[in-house]
């Protein structure tokens, strides 16, 4: 009776569309608000931050370890899956991701990342050089969550057709992400040898230097697995095919995340946080305390201590961290840090200043390429700076300021709060105060590349300058010339 009685009140089709889609939203709604609701009625795990959650994490890799068939490997799992360890975890580094991000609801909440903080209850003289408190990450929540692409007679290819996958997916990564590329032959000839005299061939890669001089394939896989490496070598020497697969799952699992790769690769640099290797999709790194709402706390001399360290990361980044071999010799390539704020910037339990997120920091080939522009914003990368041609109406394809303008911009000084700033929060002696300031106004802004609003690279001799007024009797902490 009553769809009769609204057909007859509504005059056109107009308003019977209208009024059923006006029904239709009221009825998702009410749906949508009913199974949010019991979702987060269900969940045993109310925010980020919850313990319960963290501890499911970790079960449920162990469970796959534990698995007689499981492809999970790592030096770390023994440990990590030894119940009789005595060890507590929580997630998330900074305070600032415990909060709930509400929206449907207050009480929803992003689970995009996990990083969890691994707290083992031990005597600390047993085990001197590992801390008490350290960080497991992750880019996802569970190890089938990575989709590493292998077929699935995969494991029972030959190890060397499955080298051969592995050289393809390093040669990618290395020339994507770094801009370096492989001899095509070094494989060719390593497996030659392989064939010829394995055991000859497997001790030469037990051989650092040997490696190292060659920079070769099983070079960076030595790199990006070296607290694994005996499972690649185990492989190689029993001839395990599925052994190997499995190596090569685990390797693609932890390579396909960015922050695992630049610890990695850059591990023995100044600022790289020190990694203690991984089981399945987690690695563990050193706990460095993030530098949110820490530096407004510090005193004149450590905040000296603190901007010279920052002075020498700059300084490594620009000329130690990348370096390609060109023509048979070595060339330094800049690493360029693009989100440049204290939050990214931690110190570990000696005090050394540690990069905790490395999201934004890439080398200049892989950062910048000659795109089609209308401005020059259609050219940036967040702190990274470039310039739109009005010639060409294309990017330049580099950066045009530098990671020491961006530093002085965002960390020795802070336009937001003042405090935070590493030299803006507090005042110098009076003999030097001045100069710092003034060496501080240069350093952000000095001058602007071709006429524009963009800032130009500041000079690196701002720099020394600046360790050279920063320096005190007791402060031995300089820029590496």
């Amino acid at each position: 009776m009553w769809t009769r009685i609204l057909f007859w009140n509504l005059k056109n089709k107009k308003k019977f569309l209208l009024t059923c889609i006006f029904c239709l939203t009221v009825i998702l709604y009410a749906t949508n608000f009913y199974s949010t609701s019991s979702l987060i009625q269900n969940t045993h795990y109310k925010t980020k931050c919850d313990l319960d959650y963290a501890k499911h994490l970790i079960i449920d890799m162990c469970s796959l370890y534990e698995q007689e068939s499981s492809s999970i490997m790592g030096n770390l799992c023994p440990h990590l899956c030894d119940k009789a360890n005595s060890y507590g975890y929580y997630q998330n580094y900074r305070m600032s991701d415990c909060n709930v991000k509400g929206h449907l609801s207050e009480n929803t909440f992003d689970l995009s990342k996990s990083v969890l903080i691994y707290e083992l209850y031990k005597d600390k003289d047993k085990i001197p050089e590992i801390p008490n408190k350290l960080v497991l990450k992750s880019t996802k929540q569970y190890y089938l969550d990575f989709d590493t692409h292998l077929d699935f007679d995969f494991k029972d290819k030959p190890i060397l057709e499955q080298l051969k996958y592995l050289k393809m997916y390093i040669d990618s990564t290395l020339q994507t992400k770094f801009g370096i590329k492989l001899d095509p032959n070094e494989l060719k000839a390593w497996s030659y040898e392989y064939e010829k005299d394995k055991k000859s061939a497997i001790e030469f890669l037990k051989n650092d230097m040997a490696l190292k001089r060659t920079y070769d394939f099983n070079y960076y896989v030595k790199l990006f697995a070296s607290d694994n490496f005996h499972f690649y070598l185990e492989a190689l020497q029993s001839e395990d095919k599925r052994k190997m697969s499995n190596f090569i799952q685990n390797l693609m699992t932890l390579t396909s995340q960015d922050e695992y790769l630049f610890y990695t690769f850059y591990r023995s640099k100044p600022g790289a946080i020190k990694i203690y290797g991984s089981c399945g999709h987690f690695y563990m790194v050193e706990f460095a305390h993030p530098l949110t709402y820490r530096v407004r706390l510090m005193d004149l001399t450590e905040r000296k201590k603190l901007a010279l360290q920052f002075l020498d990361l700059v300084h490594n980044l620009d000329s130690t961290y990348l370096l390609k071999k060109v023509n048979m010799t070595l060339k330094s390539e800049p690493v360029q840090m693009c989100d440049v704020k204290l939050d990214n910037f931690g110190l570990n339990y000696e005090g050394k200043l540690r990069i905790i997120d490395t999201d934004m920091a890439s080398p200049d080939s892989y950062l910048f390429s000659e795109k089609i522009c209308d401005r020059n914003e259609d050219c940036h990368f967040f702190d990274c700076k470039s310039y739109c041609s009005p010639e060409t109406k294309k990017c330049i394809g580099k950066r045009v300021n530098n990671n020491l303008q961006a530093v002085c911009e965002k960390i020795f000084d802070n336009d937001l709060n003042k405090l935070d700033g590493i030299l803006t929060g507090i005042q110098f002696e009076s003999n030097t105060h001045d100069e710092i300031m003034n060496k501080l106004k240069i350093c952000k802004k000095p001058g602007t590349y071709k006429n524009s609003d963009i800032p130009d690279m500041t000079d690196h001799r701002i720099s020394r300058t600046l360790a050279n007024l920063l320096l005190d009797e007791g402060i031995k902490l300089g820029i590496k010339q």
